[in-house]
């Protein structure tokens, strides 16, 4: 009996093994190098495998529910490919399955928004991409320049030429450069035209709140400057550009890579005449100058999974104007102004992937920013005033990317922000340090739709600690439309001169103080006998707190016919706690002692279109319009007489428009190309009136106090004179339009530049 059921058992045994057959694989490069820790999946069924360390998987038929199968396969830094397979006749060989290596295509492919790298149209929140090759025909040099033309987007001229995403003042957008702040603001803006946008690949531009996973400075948004990699064997090139008011602009550019390091080197220099817009003025509009901007980017592939990475820049520039002072007996005097500023950037990072599904990021951050600023009487050299401001930023950060499956996505961070300040107007050399976590986790249970939260937590030593979720989502109900969604809370942090400052102007008399140096700064004050009035008393006095909004963004892409892309967003943020100065009290001299207060409410609002049309193949066109809503809490007291017939204070609250705001603005584009080699494009911008001026102190635009709207007119001709070599030409501001108020628009200017390409 016992021989009889080993045998019936050896033949059930023999018979499932004979019945559970595979389908057998390999996966390798192109070169037929095995891929390990590729991931593999059957197309509409829950089963899926992972290659081993040769390449090889191997997936039951019996768990197949069809006859033929598609199978999915993705391995991270490689194209995901789809393999038909005929289950009967994939039994009887083995399958062989090729991957390409993954191409950075600028035009699709953004990182800033989700911090991985997505396709522009999986995204759910609004982002939009300005290619190298637009850069290039428009003749752009810097980063003002290009974000002059895009929608929604306002040059703003204030110590420096800022941004104006949404209706926020500049100090609300984050810049980064290849995912990494930019330091150095002067009142809260970065002065754009520090950035060359020579040998850059992308910039991306991303509106709204997203400080849920960049933490401050990101309430209105953030644009990243993507640099050139190339992955070429060898290639160089040379440009060079001269135009009006003596401006030239030089820059080279060497890239050398073998099939493991990556080698990108660049060099640009830029120098001007500057130029005056009043001609009654001693000073310069905008000073001669001249400046050099060195980047480095390399990569070395250790292995298929580690990857180093190091990214160099750095910055400088000297800047020469005149000044006058009047002395006391009512003669002037002429000042020479030299300034001195430069800035420096390193970011090493290790990238490690110990299977397809992990990767993970870990990277550290140095930079300063550096400025000395001279005034010394002309003619006898003799020093007036000199004053030095030094800034330093360190970042480490560790990012980890974990790929469930094919629905579900997860990103999870943490890292530290040591910052310090070294200037004359800061005696305590004050210091900031922050603590950050962030999260972040997407699921699309189909390709036409897909939900991602995010959430981010910062500790500061100085104030009180941020917590930022954000929501977006994008659905795609047919192949013409998509409809984008989100939601989240942003935050600005007080900035060194709101918290630390410590200033008295020599000259005028006046006092500035931060929140954290005022009851020193008071009482000090009142010990030297300098101050005649308290207007706030000092013990009510607090601390500032961190700027935050809540923001929803909604809109569609529609694309009717093929040729056609008509994209459309609507915004609303609500911002709270604005950081504004207002007196504390009054000096003996006459002037006034300011400090900082959280007082404000704005809010801002609007819609932005945008329609994109291919007429042929060689020529585009797009039109552009914002219209915008921005408007600040106004309390005003005034006196009345109730129905008792007392005299009573009432406090009346309303909204009304803020300043340097234009309720319409707009852009148009058109370029084309033919096969000979010629090329031509005109770019026109909108800006609709704005109130410039606050004439009689009411916090608000009366309707008196706008100035008028204006357009402006850019075009560039190209030819391709020789294979590689490119000559252009073209005029900026073709109209001639000026504006003291606005040092950007210095007429007409002229130019001619050549390029070389190796």
């Amino acid at each position: 009996m016992y021989p009889q059921f080993f045998f019936s058992v050896l033949f059930v045994l023999i018979t499932f093994q004979a019945n559970a057959q595979f389908i057998d694989g390999t996966v390798a490069d192109q070169d037929g190098t095995p891929l390990e820790n590729t991931h593999i999946q059957v197309k509409g069924q829950d089963l899926t495998t992972v290659s081993d360390s040769e390449g090889k998987f191997r997936l039951p038929i019996s768990k197949l529910e069809k006859q033929n199968v598609v199978l999915i396969v993705s391995r991270i830094g490689y194209n995901t490919k789809s393999v038909d397979v005929d289950v009967e006749k994939a039994q009887d060989q083995s399958l062989t399955i090729a991957l390409v290596k993954a191409v950075y295509e600028s035009e699709n492919i953004v990182v800033t928004a989700t911090r991985t790298r997505r396709d522009i149209e999986e995204v759910g929140i609004p982002v939009s991409v300005v290619s190298d090759e637009e850069i290039s025909r428009s003749g752009s040099m810097r980063l003002s320049d290009v974000l002059s033309e895009q929608t929604g987007m306002q040059i703003v001229n204030d110590h420096g030429t800022g941004i104006q995403v949404q209706g926020f003042d500049p100090d609300y957008t984050r810049i980064m450069i290849d995912g990494n702040p930019v330091i150095g603001r002067t009142a809260g803006t970065l002065d754009l035209s520090r950035i060359s946008v020579r040998n850059v690949k992308q910039i991306e531009i991303v509106k709204g709140p997203s400080s849920a996973l960049w933490g401050s400075d990101a309430l209105a948004g953030v644009i990243n400057v993507i640099t050139q990699q190339s992955n070429d064997p060898f290639a160089a090139g040379l440009t060079t550009r001269y135009g009006t008011n003596s401006t030239l602009d030089l820059n080279g550019n060497v890239s050398y890579n073998t099939d493991s390091w990556n080698n990108n080197f660049s060099l640009n220099r830029n120098s001007s005449g500057g130029y005056s817009l009043n001609p009654e003025s001693v000073s310069q509009t905008v000073p001669e100058y001249e400046n050099y901007t060195f980047r480095y980017r390399t990569s070395l592939d250790l292995n298929d999974q580690l990857a180093l990475e190091a990214n160099v820049r750095y910055f400088n520039e000297m800047q020469q104007n005149q000044s006058s002072i009047t002395e006391e007996n009512g003669s002037a005097r002429r000042l020479n102004s030299d300034q001195f500023r430069e800035d420096f950037m390193a970011t090493p990072s290790i990238s490690y992937t110990p299977f397809d599904r992990l990767n993970i990021d870990l990277s550290w951050m140095s930079s300063f920013y550096k400025t000395d600023s001279e005034l010394t009487f002309a003619g006898t050299g003799e020093r007036y005033e000199q004053s030095v401001f030094n800034q330093y930023y360190n970042k480490p950060e560790l990012q980890a990317g974990y790929r469930w499956d094919n629905k579900h996505h997860s990103i999870l961070g943490a890292g530290f922000i040591f910052e310090e300040l070294e200037a004359e107007r800061y005696p305590s050399q004050p210091g900031f340090t922050t603590t950050f976590l962030f999260t972040q986790h997407s699921w699309t249970p189909g390709s036409n739709f897909e939900l991602t939260g995010g959430l981010r937590f910062d500790g500061h030593s100085e104030y009180s600690s941020q917590i930022s979720p954000k929501i977006s989502s994008r659905y795609r109900p047919a192949e013409w439309i998509q409809f984008r969604a989100s939601a989240g809370r942003g935050f600005k942090a007080p900035e060194f001169r709101q918290l630390f400052l410590d200033f008295t102007n020599a000259t005028a008399g006046y006092s500035v103080y931060g929140s954290s140096t005022v009851v020193e700064g008071i009482q000090r004050q009142k010990e030297e006998g300098n101050i005649s009035q308290i207007l706030i008393p000092i013990e009510d006095l607090e601390e500032i707190k961190a700027e935050s909004s809540w923001a929803v963004n909604f809109g569609f892409d529609v694309d009717p016919v093929e040729q056609v892309r008509v994209r459309f967003n609507l915004f609303h943020n609500d911002v709270s706690d604005l950081i504004e100065t207002a007196p504390i009290a009054q000096k003996t001299n006459g002037q006034s002692v300011y400090t900082y207060f959280n007082l404000d409410e704005v809010y801002t609002q609007g819609a932005e279109v945008e329609l994109r049309y291919q007429f042929r193949d060689n020529l585009t066109g797009s039109i552009g319009y914002q219209l915008l809503d921005a408007r600040q809490r106004i309390e005003r007291e005034r006196t009345v007489q109730d129905d008792q017939g007392e005299v009573v204070q009432r406090t009346d609250v309303s909204y009304e428009p803020m300043f340097n705001r234009s309720r319409h603005s707009g852009n148009v584009k058109l370029f084309y190309d033919h096969k000979s080699g010629w090329g031509f494009n005109i770019r026109g911008t909108l800006r609709g009136q704005y109130g410039l001026y606050d004439s009689n102190g009411n916090g608000f635009v009366d309707s008196n106090e706008y100035e008028p709207g204006y357009t402006t007119w850019d075009l560039a001709v190209s030819r391709e004179i020789v294979n590689k070599i490119t000559f252009q030409a073209g005029a900026d501001n073709i109209l001639d339009y000026t504006d003291s108020n606005q040092s950007s628009l210095s007429g007409r200017l002229w130019y001619g530049q050549v390029a070389v390409d190796f």
